[in-house]
């Protein structure tokens, strides 16, 4: 797949892979150190793919975000258990909404439509036999993500062979199209996405009687377990403790009970039956467990790694349970078992849905990249929540 012509601008990563260990002895003075940011990032030319079959398309991004599994990546917080299941180097971009330019023949009905993309490289986009995850309609559980034709690779953006959203042009099979329905803007569906993440662990563990729910953390993740709680159990007691005040107002416009501003202190009590860490560190897994009421359940969805000196007598003291959630899916819980992505949109579209595009605070050029990942890693100082690389905006160095 190192086909075509035609070459587009992207954003590239790693010219032969990244050492995470190694990343992690200077991760947090990046900067200092290399006068600016991330060396083994840089905007440059690459091949555009031509379509590999009939059952592909060439979009054309139109809003790209930066997640935090990008950030972790670039700045060695993320851990190398995975790498067995990426391949560089690679155009980093998972979180798009774009515009189908060309369509293979058995899509034909997609060309010119805007849509969002499932960026999980299943066994139906390897060209495989399902395996009984993809068959399940849950691909993130694939057990062939390093098999077949095209490179390792759990997810587009960390696959050498198929570029993510931070380019020109990248490729989407017809298994990963999801069609953004004419009343949503570009900034909502960009966040399809992440949100979908979101409502998948939502509804992979739903409230029980009585129980009070925490939601930990102010990001897009941690904003959208609110925004899906809300969506799914109406009548939830929910409280959101977030690091800064844009992320306070927002956690109150989409619907919870009460924010609580943590200034870096014990801001809680225990007693939540049931609590979503959106975050990831050691802080807060460490705070979400020590609040779990007994018996509770801990929901981690903010993509944790290696974690320094956690404690956790508490989780077997207090017979926690703790459940992981990755992505989204098939949604069995929800009748006719709808992908995560349509039920969002479905609910996003009705007159009452909550303003979600205002977590998209702010937009760069794919030039200005440097200045796009200091805002998107500086949240209370550039009081950011999403940021996203705008491919409508000309930039310089475009042919």
């Amino acid at each position: 797949m190192d086909g075509g012509q035609a070459r587009g601008l992207g954003l590239r990563v790693g010219a032969s892979g990244l050492n995470q260990r190694a990343l992690r002895l200077v991760g947090g003075r990046l900067p200092a150190l290399t006068g600016g940011w991330m060396p083994w990032l840089a905007l440059s030319r690459y091949p555009v793919p031509t379509l590999p079959g009939p059952d592909w398309v060439r979009v054309r991004p139109l809003l790209a975000g930066i997640c935090g599994s990008d950030t972790s990546l670039l700045t060695g917080r993320a851990s190398p258990i995975l790498s067995p299941f990426a391949s560089f180097p690679a155009i980093l971009g998972h979180e798009v909404g774009g515009v189908v330019e060309e369509a293979g023949s058995a899509l034909e009905a997609w060309a010119g439509a805007r849509g969002v993309g499932d960026p999980i490289i299943s066994c139906f986009v390897r060209g495989l036999d399902p395996c009984p995850a993809c068959r399940d309609g849950l691909p993130a559980l694939c057990r062939h993500a390093a098999d077949g034709s095209i490179s390792p690779g759990m997810l587009i953006g960390y696959c050498r062979d198929l570029p993510g959203a931070w380019s020109e042009a990248m490729l989407a099979h017809a298994s990963q199209l999801h069609r953004v329905p004419d009343s949503l803007s570009d900034e909502t569906a960009v966040l399809v996405e992440p949100l979908s993440c979101s409502l998948h662990a939502v509804l992979a563990a739903p409230r029980l009687p009585g129980e009070k729910v925490l939601v930990v953390g102010g990001g897009t993740i941690g904003l959208g377990v609110v925004l899906a709680l809300r969506m799914v159990d109406p009548e939830a007691d929910v409280t959101a403790v977030v690091r800064h005040p844009l992320q306070a107002a927002l956690a109150d416009r989409l619907g919870a009970n009460r924010v609580v501003l943590d200034r870096g202190g014990d801001v809680l009590t225990g007693g939540f039956g049931l609590v979503f860490d959106g975050v990831g560190s050691r802080g807060s897994v460490d705070a979400s467990l020590r609040v779990v009421a007994p018996r509770g359940r801990l929901v981690l969805l903010g993509t944790a790694g290696e974690l320094e000196h956690l404690d956790l007598t508490l989780a077997w003291a207090r017979e926690l349970r703790v459940i992981g959630s990755y992505v989204y899916g098939r949604e069995a819980s929800l009748p006719g078992a709808p992908h995560t992505f349509d039920h969002l949109m479905d609910r996003l579209v009705q007159a009452d849905a909550p303003p979600v595009a205002d977590l998209v605070t702010h937009q760069f050029r794919l030039d200005e990249w440097r200045r796009a990942m200091g805002v998107a890693t500086g949240r209370g100082r550039h009081a950011s929540v999403k940021v996203v690389f705008d491919h409508a905006t000309a930039y310089a160095g475009r042919d």
